[in-house]
């Protein structure tokens, strides 16, 4: 029976070329990753089917000459010759082995052509001379399968904190990463499941246990019912259900703190945020508790450098918005000698300022053994970056109104002042308070730095802008006598004599002496300390005479006698000791001068009246302290 419209009857060259899309191309390449009972399935479409069907109908023999038919060079006939003297085999167990049945028609099924494999592409089917079991689990990494892509490395930290609002901002897929670690941790498929919307509800404590490298915790958390809110854990409620509750309590911080920036910026956080500043020792505390200075490290920027805390315990909100204010206030100056803040925080009944820590404080280094020839061009010098800075103060009217050496830090070779006006209490109580006082009280109370460099009219009022100048020039006398070489602790026991009482106010007469010692000391050319040359040496002593009459001036008895600080940086002060051209003072103090002259005068013999009150004190505190230096 001939078939005259058969389709077959028609020239391999008039088939219409079959269009071939990425399933039909990945079905042909992804041979090797069917099952070995492939052939055991159904026909993939019923097209196929149809196509399969008719041709094993049909009766028509084709010849195995025919040089039209593409597919011959392709696949032969599974009962050919040539298809089974063809050396190039499958492997025994692969798919790609076409099965061994016998077909009811001599016409070849042709297989469906492979796509021509554009350059750069690197197949997926691995060659033929290779057994499929050995590349069982290999992932090729230029596959067009996204089920083959290697996951993306994913890092859950953010500068060393959990925050899972600043992941998702970022396209970080939480769910994704959680999933694949419950996978790879448990075998269970409900387990999974559980374990993961756990995860996805409380993701910073999952975080939290993946970052301590606990993951196989978060079945046991899941069934405590840890959550996120109740962050942070003490150690004896995660006691049985993680492997290291020491490690996860010293860890948490990370999932119950946030980033505080050292910008000066200012941060609050709530009652159960965990501030990231961790505590190294306590350097004082007031009587109260209620302020507290102590050395802190930051956590989760990985720098180790030691910072400075000052922490305010407040009890009423007022105390609070007025302490925020002075902060802001502070945040403003913009002055090269004032120290900046690095940051401010505030958390419920208390606020905390961060500054950084200084290679000295004034007092510290005023204290240090040695006299290097650099001291004395240093603090004279250190002298006119003070007056800058409180000129500038006063400038904005702002009083500092605690001018103190330990209020006054130094890095390198820059002097500053320290953070002032924040949280400074009422003006110090009168000495003849009539409340009752223990002596060891007293005896602390006559050694604060606050109460000796303290002007005398703030014991009555508010120290107003002279009130710094007096606090100012006390610390300019202690610098001095530094550079001449004196020890800082005879001045004081000098100014003490046989009482507790060193301040510079109730002792005024002494500090006039000591000064005016000072300056015959510096007139007459009397110190060797200075290893320098003639010429610097000679403007180095004319520089500290200068300073010494400027101090004179700063610390009188009357406010209204004091010269304006204005006046010190503009007319006295306005250029450096070393080096440049100061200009001169209208000559010394006539005590000064009285003092050089009789230091001059004389047969040989050294008469000085203005210092023979207290030479023999000098001469008994050399016996029983050697010279400093």
């Amino acid at each position: 029976m001939q078939h005259s419209s058969s389709p077959w009857r028609a020239t391999a060259s008039e088939y219409v070329k079959p269009q071939y899309n990425l399933h039909t191309t990945m079905s042909m390449i992804n041979l090797h990753e069917e099952s070995s009972n492939w052939y055991s399935r159904g026909p993939p479409s019923p097209t196929a089917s149809s196509v399969s069907s008719s041709a094993s109908r049909s009766a028509t023999p084709t010849s195995s000459t025919n040089t039209n038919n593409p597919w011959l060079n392709t696949m032969a006939s599974p009962t050919s010759t040539q298809s089974s003297n063809s050396t190039s085999s499958s492997p025994r167990n692969s798919p790609n082995r076409t099965p061994q049945h016998a077909s009811r028609s001599t016409t070849p099924i042709a297989p469906q052509p492979r796509r021509p494999i554009p350059a750069g592409f690197v197949p997926m089917s691995p060659p033929l001379s290779i057994s499929g079991e050995s590349l069982r689990g290999i992932d090729y990494p230029a596959s067009p399968n996204p089920y083959r892509q290697p996951m993306a490395p994913f890092s859950p930290l953010v500068n060393g904190f959990i925050n899972t609002s600043l992941l998702s901002t970022q396209g970080q897929s939480l769910s994704g990463w959680f999933y694949e670690l419950a996978r790879k941790q448990f075998v269970d498929p409900g387990l999974i499941r559980k374990v993961w919307q756990w995860t996805l509800s409380n993701p910073r404590l999952a975080i939290l246990l993946a970052v301590c490298d606990d993951v196989a915790s978060w079945r046991q958390a899941a069934f405590f019912d840890l959550r996120d809110e109740n962050l942070p854990f003490p150690e004896d409620r995660l006691q049985g259900i993680v492997t290291d509750s020491g490690k996860v309590v010293e860890e948490q911080w990370r999932a119950t703190s946030k980033e505080l920036s050292l910008n000066g910026s200012h941060a609050e956080f709530n009652s159960r945020e965990t501030v990231p500043l961790q505590h190294i020792n306590l350097i004082r505390t007031s009587r109260g508790s209620e302020k507290s200075v102590d050395r802190v490290r930051l956590l989760g920027n990985g720098d180790d450098r030691i910072l400075i805390r000052k922490r305010f315990v407040l009890a009423r909100p007022n105390q609070k918005a007025a302490l925020l204010d002075q902060i802001n206030r502070y945040r403003a100056f913009d002055h090269r000698n004032i120290a900046s803040l690095l940051c401010s925080y505030a958390q419920s009944s208390h606020v905390g300022i961060v500054t950084s820590k200084a290679q000295y404080t004034l007092d510290d280094y005023l204290g240090l053994p040695g006299t290097e020839p650099t001291r004395s061009k240093f603090l004279v010098d250190w002298m006119y970056d003070l007056s800058s800075a409180l000129d500038y103060l006063h400038s904005q009217s702002i009083c500092h109104r605690s001018i103190r050496p330990r209020k006054i830090v130094i890095e390198g070779s820059r002097i500053l002042f320290c953070a002032f006006g924040i949280g400074d209490s009422n003006p110090l109580p009168s000495t003849t308070s009539s409340g009752p006082q223990r002596l060891d009280q007293r005896h602390s109370y006559f050694q604060d730095q606050a109460y000796i460099y303290a002007a005398p009219e703030t014991f009555i009022s508010r120290g107003k802008r002279f009130s710094d100048v007096f606090s100012l020039g006390c610390v300019f006398l202690s610098m001095m006598t530094v550079a001449q070489g004196e020890s800082p602790s005879i001045f004081t026991q000098y100014r003490a004599r046989s009482s507790h009482d060193a301040s510079f106010h109730n002792n005024l007469d002494r500090v006039g002496s000591w000064r005016n010692r000072l300056q015959a000391m510096t007139t007459s050319g009397q110190r060797g300390a200075l290893n320098v040359g003639s010429g610097r040496k000679v403007r180095q002593l004319k520089a500290e005479a200068d300073w010494l009459q400027i101090i004179e001036e700063m610390i009188r008895q009357k406010p209204k006698e004091r010269a304006k600080i204005s006046s010190i940086v503009h007319g006295y002060a306005s250029g450096k000791a070393v080096g440049l051209r100061r200009r001169s003072l209208d000559g010394y103090s006539q005590s000064a001068h009285l003092a050089a002259a009789a230091l001059s005068s004389g047969n040989g013999a050294e008469k000085t009246p203005e210092l023979s009150v207290f030479d023999g004190y000098f001469a008994q505190q050399e016996q029983r302290q050697p010279k400093w230096g």
